[in-house]
C-alpha cells in the first residue's frame, strides 16, 4: 500500500465547549488512511496523548514530550480563524522514526507552531513532498494569542519540498506573497476555503473550483486538502485532478465536528461528479 508520512504535532483542540484530537498531521493522516493509503505520524506530545486511542489505525512515531500543544480556536464569519495556544509540545525529533518510513511515498512536513527542524525533507528519501505552510507563519504573544508573522526562513524549511500549501487567512496579501515562494518550490496551492484555490507554478496560474457545503467545523480542512491532493498527485501526476480530488476531500471534513466527516474514495467520487456537474451548470446548490 502506498504510503504517507506526516511530520507534525497533533493537538487538542477546544471548538465549541469540547476538546477534540487536531494538529496537521492528524488530520492529514487520518484523511490519507481513509483513502486507502498506509499512513503515519511523526510528533511529540505528552502523556494525554495516546495513540492507540487518538489515531486508530494510523502508524505513530511519538518522542514523548512535557506538553501535547492545545489551541482554542473561534471562527469569525468571514472564516478568519482566531487561537489562543495554551501548550506547546517539544519540537519534533526526526531520530524517533523507523528506518523503514525513511523513504515514504508521499512526506508531508505540516507543523502548527513552528516545530518540524529546518531542512527536513533532507532526512528522508519521498516520492513527493508537500509543506502546510501555516506553522512557520504564526507568533505567540505572551498570553498565548496567536498573530500572522512573516515566514523567517522559508529556504530553508522548503529545501526538498515540490509544493507548499498557504491560506489566504495565513498570509497577509496573499495572492502577491505566494508568488515569492516559488522562489523555494515549484508549485504553490493558494487556497481560499469555498472560493476554491490558485495553483500557481512558474509558468501559469489555474483557478480551480471548490464544492461548497455548509461548514460546521473548517478546523483542518486545509490539511484534509493537502494530504489528499498529494495522495492523488502521486497517483496520477495531473495537478489539476489533484487539486478538485482534494477539495472534494475537503468539503466532507468540514461537515463535521473534528475528524467525524472524512470521507472514503467512495464518497470523494460522489462529490467529485457533483461538482462536475455543478460546474457544468453554472451554479452551487443541490
Amino acid at each position: 500500500m502506498p504510503r504517507l508520512l506526516a511530520v507534525g504535532h497533533v493537538t487538542w483542540d477546544r471548538m465549541q465547549g469540547r476538546e477534540v484530537l487536531g494538529g496537521s498531521a492528524a488530520y492529514a493522516a487520518l484523511a490519507a488512511s481513509r483513502l486507502g493509503w498506509e499512513a503515519a505520524v511523526l510528533t511529540s506530545a505528552g502523556p494525554d496523548f495516546d495513540p492507540a486511542r487518538d489515531l486508530p489505525g494510523v502508524r505513530v512515531f511519538l518522542a514523548p514530550g512535557r506538553a501535547t500543544t492545545r489551541f482554542a480556536n473561534r471562527y469569525e464569519r468571514d472564516g478568519t480563524r482566531n487561537q489562543v495556544i495554551t501548550a506547546r509540545g517539544d519540537e519534533v525529533d526526526l531520530a524517533a522514526l523507523d528506518e523503514q518510513w525513511r523513504d515514504p511515498d508521499v512526506l508531508f512536513l505540516c507543523p502548527v507552531a513552528s516545530e518540524v527542524p529546518a531542512r527536513a525533507a533532507a532526512a528522508f528519501d519521498a516520492e513527493v513532498v508537500g509543506a502546510g505552510a501555516q506553522g512557520w507563519l504564526r507568533t505567540v504573544d505572551a498570553e498565548g494569542k496567536v498573530y500572522p508573522c512573516d515566514w523567517k526562513d522559508p529556504g530553508a524549511d522548503l529545501a526538498g519540498v515540490h509544493v507548499v500549501f498557504v491560506s489566504v487567512h495565513d498570509l497577509p496579501n496573499a495572492t502577491a506573497r505566494a508568488r515569492t515562494l516559488l522562489e523555494h518550490v515549484p508549485i504553490v496551492a493558494l487556497t481560499r476555503g469555498w472560493e476554491g484555490l490558485s495553483l500557481i507554478t512558474r509558468d501559469a496560474v489555474q483557478e480551480i473550483s471548490s464544492l461548497p457545503r455548509e461548514e460546521v467545523d473548517p478546523t483542518g480542512a486545509g490539511d484534509v486538502f493537502a494530504a489528499s491532493f498529494l495522495v492523488r498527485y502521486h497517483e496520477c501526476g495531473d495537478l489539476e485532478e489533484a487539486a478538485g480530488f482534494g477539495a472534494c476531500a475537503a468539503s466532507a471534513a468540514v461537515e463535521g465536528i473534528g475528524i467525524t466527516s472524512l470521507a472514503d474514495r467512495t464518497e470523494v467520487a460522489r462529490r467529485l461528479s457533483l461538482r462536475e456537474r455543478l460546474i457544468e451548470e453554472g451554479e452551487w446548490d443541490e
